[in-house]
């Protein structure tokens, strides 16, 4: 799923105007470059590595490499969904809150190739 850098939307699962809405936002700005916001969708400009499916009570991780590094957008089952982001996979990967994320993440990195 490799590529070069194009518009990307995402679901937030939250509105922009939320607390947990504006982290994303924030995550994005500062690895990428965001190019529209309404409701709950926000277009950035990235390339998709890859989706790891089911990881601990998430639905999903997305990975996205960016001008300034890698976006990983967590996709919640419900609830707002939350990012992370960083100069590299590695460093994205500490941001995580929930520290029994951290090593099935770095694997599925380290697979993609965004270690």
């Amino acid at each position: 799923m490799s590529g070069a850098p194009e518009l990307q939307t995402i679901d937030m699962g939250v509105s922009m105007e939320t607390e947990e809405g504006l982290e994303i936002i924030d995550v994005l700005n500062e690895v990428s470059e965001v190019r529209a916001m309404a409701g709950h969708l926000v277009t950035f400009v990235g390339a998709l590595v890859g989706r790891s499916g089911p990881l601990g009570d998430l639905t999903t991780i997305e990975a996205y490499r960016c001008s300034g590094g890698v976006l990983l957008h967590a996709v919640t089952a419900s609830g707002p969904h939350w990012a992370v982001g960083g100069t590299t996979g590695t460093e994205a990967v500490a941001l995580i809150q929930d520290a029994s994320l951290h090593q099935p993440v770095t694997a599925w990195l380290a697979r993609v190739g965004l270690d």
